[in-house]
């Protein structure tokens, strides 16, 4: 369609000119050009006209980037010595897992942290005067197994080992990482829980993130996690269930509840290795409000379903609808502090005037019921006669004569 348009436009052109003679060319004297015709072409490359001129042609911006992520293709490795397996990347949140690593080891590798609301943030190591600064984080012996080795004469052949002596020793046996080294994200340990409940007096283990009482927006994806080794070692499955809390002093108690009743999502058995699950707040979650209270409860593969507990070794956080930017008042700040998270806090506002107007309507009556019984006569003769109120020692204050005055009018001597 643009060919034929083109080709239209120029066989138009061509019926413009009126006979053959206007084919036929004509010669045309060159114009000499004058001094202010170089001055026009030799401006300097600073000159507002030439800027003025560039900015005539200049391409105008895309309103879209043209800059697009490239997806991580699917690569190939080696597992176990000698199965040969195809890796594919998957992105979440602009985290990448089962990533190829990078064959340059001299500089430490990013890896993501988790805020407290359970949103990641990447971090990037760098080397200052020989010291690695955000390193990658170690876990100590937190996933590893810890078995007793016992060692005879025969085995050790020890010098200052007696023929019939046996050695015992503790040894750390690390885990399998051939799966989670691939994962970039930083692993829950029982260093990283935090107190939950008003309180504070309870661990929220197996929990790290979210933290208890956090608020989560929609339009983003969180990470849950938990300490995978919490559970014993045959458990490698587990579920997690999302159930509505009220925040009421008259429910807190941690009642055993049905999970049929109670539960509005709940996933399907995921690997307890992994120790992670994304999750974006969905719009049927809140239920038409702003925001709701919602616990996140983990259940272990060989706990059955009218066993489990709910609200046991759960966490608590809010989930909300996205707002404007709203910055919470000292005071707003002092109440959630005070544990009063619920309406309650509207209901002592709204009483505060009550009780001030009750006191005002006692006051009022009382000093009317005593209006005979008050006599302030006595009170006010003694004042306007300069008089100091009240008896000392016995004895009736006298007059007293006002201090001097300094008088303007009165001259210096």
């Amino acid at each position: 369609m643009k060919f034929t348009q083109i080709l239209t436009g120029l066989t138009s052109a061509a019926y413009v000119v009126g006979s053959t003679t206007d084919l036929i060319p004509v010669e045309t004297t060159v114009p000499t050009p004058t001094f202010d015709q170089f001055t026009t072409v030799f401006v300097s490359a600073d000159s507002p006209e030439l800027e003025k001129r560039y900015q005539k042609v200049r391409k105008p911006k895309s309103e879209t980037s043209e800059e697009v992520e490239e997806t991580p293709k699917p690569w190939i490795r080696t597992i176990y010595g000698s199965i040969r397996e195809i890796v594919t990347p998957t992105v979440i949140d602009s985290v990448t897992f089962n990533q190829k690593p990078q064959t340059n080891t001299d500089y430490p590798q990013p890896w993501v942290s988790l805020n407290k609301d359970g949103s990641p943030k990447t971090i990037r190591p760098n080397i200052k005067n020989g010291v690695t600064r955000n390193p990658s984080p170690t876990y100590g012996t937190y996933f590893q197994t810890a078995t007793t080795v016992v060692y005879n004469y025969e085995d050790l052949q020890a010098h200052n080992m007696d023929p019939d002596q046996v050695h015992e020793e503790v040894e750390y046996i690390d885990e399998d990482k051939t799966y989670v080294s691939l994962n970039p994200i930083i692993r829950c340990t029982p260093d990283r829980y935090f107190m939950k409940n008003l309180a504070r007096d309870e661990s929220s283990a197996p929990w790290c993130t979210p933290h208890d009482r956090t608020e989560l927006r929609m339009g983003k994806v969180y990470f849950l996690t938990w300490f995978t080794k919490f559970f014993a070692d045959d458990v490698k499955k587990v579920k997690l269930h999302f159930s509505y809390v009220k925040e009421d002093y008259r429910t807190k108690g941690m009642k055993k509840r049905s999970l049929e009743d109670e539960v509005f999502f709940s996933t399907g058995w995921l690997d307890n290795v992994n120790g992670l699950y994304p999750f974006e707040i969905q719009e049927d979650w809140l239920l038409g409000e702003f925001y709701q209270n919602i616990g996140v409860s983990i259940q272990p593969e060989d706990v059955a379903d009218e066993d489990f507990e709910l609200l046991s070794n759960s966490v608590v956080f809010k989930i909300m609808r996205r707002a404007k930017v709203y910055k919470k008042t000292k005071e707003e700040k002092a109440i959630e502090d005070s544990g009063i998270t619920d309406d309650r806090v509207y209901y002592i506002i709204l009483s505060i005037p009550s009780v001030v107007a009750v006191f005002a309507v006692c006051t009022y009556f009382f000093l009317y019921l005593n209006k005979n019984n008050r006599d302030f006569s006595d009170i006010k003769r003694k004042a306007l006669k300069h008089k100091i109120l009240g008896r000392f020692s016995g004895q009736k204050n006298k007059k007293y004569n006002e201090l001097p005055q300094f008088d303007k009018s009165d001259k210096l001597h």
